[in-house]
């Protein structure tokens, strides 16, 4: 399946409440620009390997930014996107170039199966895409562009690096032999933004990147939408989700990063391996930890009255009558028998309950109770109270099959290898900014 960072648009954008066309959001930009826009445009931004990315280029890219990240459009905003969007342009030049090398070509049924992809996933009939980009103000030729790169690089990885790539049995058996001696601790579902760090000279030049980016999120920007646009990572074509991290599979700088977030956060930049990640936390869990509060059980009740005002010892008569109940009916289809025969009013079906839901007294009697038995008399105000478990149904547990452990560990091994041909590639590339 081909990899495209799929744009998922703000349904609730003021330019599709007010069915404003593209025309009119352009003229509307040209018309408030500053002074020097028309040569800015018109410039030369970067030579990439004898092709040239324009100003035109980048304005348009910014143009696709702000449509499809919930940021709010104006001078100041460009202003800061327009390194991050000419690096994101450098780096698919170098990717369309290489793919070209080696006689890979976007088709236009390979565009075509990406509109319908985001046609799909904006709940759009595929014949209305395109009234739906003008009403977004999404500049056609700069997502086509985008898409075309992301294509051309998937089809490159699948068939230079993938083929390469092979997963162990021992690989498979290693983690999850580390998933049990961690069980019971946490793990986190994470995604991320990733900026490679090439060489050492760059690093703060990143940082500081990296914290452009969290200033926009933090001022509204979609966390996904800006993870598509410029994350490095091979995880920007799924909104940067990353998945289940567990202990062992990430960095102490990680771990202490995740370990005091709340979901739905944005930790700062945080050095990792290649580079700078921006992560996001949505939920965290135990490994292999079905949660004991989510098991499910359908009970059925008894109570063996004790009136008003009785004595101590027609309590106890009570009590035994109870316990005689408790040890000789045996399955739920009994309890309503016996009932009936004891006079007792107060039986029947109490519905399935979680045990998280239910109050101490009575989670301790039946937590750890059998199918078909009576708990032991629960003692309360107006009798004893006896309790019977007709199904129990355990919450899922999270451990992951081998099968979902060695896709894990191939699509991360293509990633980094993926990761490292672009390095190369920026390496080697003779690349002019202006």
């Amino acid at each position: 399946m081909i990899a495209v960072k799929v744009l998922i648009l703000n349904r609730k954008s003021k330019l599709l409440k007010a069915g404003v066309g593209i025309g009119l959001v352009l003229a509307a930009s040209l018309a408030g620009a500053p002074d020097g826009w028309a040569q800015n445009v018109q410039r030369i931004a970067a030579i990439v390997n004898d092709e040239v990315i324009s100003g035109y280029d980048i304005e348009q890219r910014i143009a696709l930014v702000i449509a499809t990240t919930n940021l709010r459009d104006g001078p100041e905003v460009r202003r800061r996107l327009r390194n991050e969007v000419l690096r994101t342009l450098v780096d698919e030049r170098l990717q369309v170039q290489e793919a070209k090398r080696f006689d890979i070509r976007v088709t236009d049924a390979d565009l075509q199966r990406a509109y319908q992809f985001i046609a799909t996933q904006n709940n759009v009939p595929p014949n209305q895409i395109d009234r739906l980009f003008a009403s977004l103000a999404i500049p056609r030729k700069a997502l086509e562009a985008q898409l075309e790169a992301e294509i051309a690089w998937s089809k490159l990885v699948r068939r230079r690096v993938a083929p390469n790539v092979r997963i162990g049995e021992d690989e498979v058996s290693e983690v999850l032999a580390r998933l049990n001696s961690n069980a019971g601790q946490p793990e986190f579902r994470v995604s991320e933004i990733f900026l490679p760090v090439d060489s050492p000279e760059q690093a703060d030049q990143v940082r500081q990147t990296a914290y452009r980016l969290l200033e926009q999120i933090r001022s509204g920007a979609s966390f996904s939408a800006m993870a598509r646009q410029f994350s490095r990572g091979s995880t920007a074509g799924r909104d940067g989700a990353v998945g289940w991290l567990q202990p062992g599979q990430i960095s102490r700088e990680f771990a202490a990063a995740l370990g005091g977030m709340s979901n739905g956060e944005v930790s700062e930049p945080v050095r990792g391996a290649g580079g700078y990640y921006l992560l996001q936390l949505h939920e965290r869990r135990q490994i292999m930890g079905s949660d004991p509060m989510q098991i499910q059980l359908a009970l059925m009740r008894l109570l063996i009255p004790v009136p008003p005002g009785s004595d101590a010892g027609a309590k106890q008569n009570q009590r035994e009558l109870a316990q005689t109940v408790r040890d000789s009916v045996r399955g739920c289809d009994e309890v309503m028998p016996i009932a009936k025969e004891l006079q007792v009013e107060q039986a029947g079906d109490l519905g399935v309950l979680r045990l998280g839901e239910m109050p101490d007294k009575i989670r301790g009697a039946v937590e750890e109770l059998e199918i078909g038995v009576f708990s032991e008399p629960i003692d309360l105000d107006e009798g004893y109270m006896l309790l019977m478990v007709c199904e129990r149904v355990e919450p899922e547990s999270n451990m992951p099959t081998r099968e979902d452990i060695e896709e894990s560990l191939l699509r991360s091994r293509v990633t980094m290898l993926a990761q490292r041909y672009l390095r190369d590639l920026r390496r080697d590339a003779i690349v002019e900014l202006r």
